[in-house]
């Protein structure tokens, strides 16, 4: 954990002045009506981590000049899943990434303030990328994103989720940290252009949370988003 932790400060390297920027749609998952999805740690939402986590990359990535990026939702309460599909057609969106946090395994309450009443688990940490095999005109590109995606956050130090509470519900790809939806998620088989859902972390595990809220892990990520975009986007497999 500590191989990232110490990333506190990390600047993208600017893209070649001829270089046109290519188009990233980042959807901040949930905020959709009621649907805030997951509690966290310290009983706060997953739609308010990812809206915050999904800025912060806006950020990172617009800084190098290498990325035109859109975000799905700039508010708690943002469009419905598929009025984000349609503005990222519009946007024209050469990519889209899904963050979330993830919830998994068997949970427990616990007090960390008193007064309250929040889950915890003190297992299964790590992160994971969703992709679907579903319409075969695009599956080399989305394949290609979410291996790339997966190697660069093992290539800065993030921890791949080995998927023990993922049967029936996904597969496992080659690559470790992948895994292929059963479930037919709408972000994953209906956009027209590469998409993966992100589960960055564990969102009841304390490590894992305390780890998301850092500057140095959300540099890294964004670190690891423009290598994996830079690779999926240019290079064929």
């Amino acid at each position: 954990m500590a191989r990232y932790l110490a990333l506190t400060v990390i600047v993208l390297s600017a893209a070649s002045a001829d270089a046109a920027p290519a188009r990233v749609f980042i959807d901040a998952g949930h905020g959709v009506g009621t649907n805030q999805g997951a509690q966290t740690l310290l009983c706060g939402t997953e739609a308010d981590f990812t809206l915050e986590l999904a800025r912060d990359l806006e950020q990172r990535l617009k800084s190098s000049k290498r990325w035109q990026v859109q975000l799905s939702r700039t508010s708690s309460i943002g469009p419905s899943y598929r009025r984000r599909l349609h503005a990222a057609r519009r946007f024209r969106a050469q990519a889209l990434l899904s963050v979330h946090a993830d919830v998994r395994g068997s949970a427990q309450y616990y007090a960390p303030q008193p007064g309250q009443r929040c889950l915890k688990n003190d297992a299964q940490p790590g992160f994971s990328v969703l992709v679907s095999d579903d319409a075969s005109h695009m599956m080399q590109d989305r394949f290609r994103l979410a291996r790339a995606v997966a190697k660069a956050m093992n290539e800065v130090g993030f921890v791949a989720y080995g998927g023990v509470d993922y049967e029936g519900l996904y597969v496992a790809d080659s690559i470790p940290g992948v895994f292929i939806d059963r479930r037919g998620l709408l972000m994953l088989r209906r956009p027209s252009m590469p998409s993966v859902i992100i589960e960055t972390h564990h969102a009841l595990h304390p490590g894992d949370y305390a780890l998301w809220q850092t500057k140095g892990a959300r540099a890294a990520f964004a670190l690891a988003i423009d290598r994996a975009l830079q690779q999926a986007l240019t290079q064929d497999e």
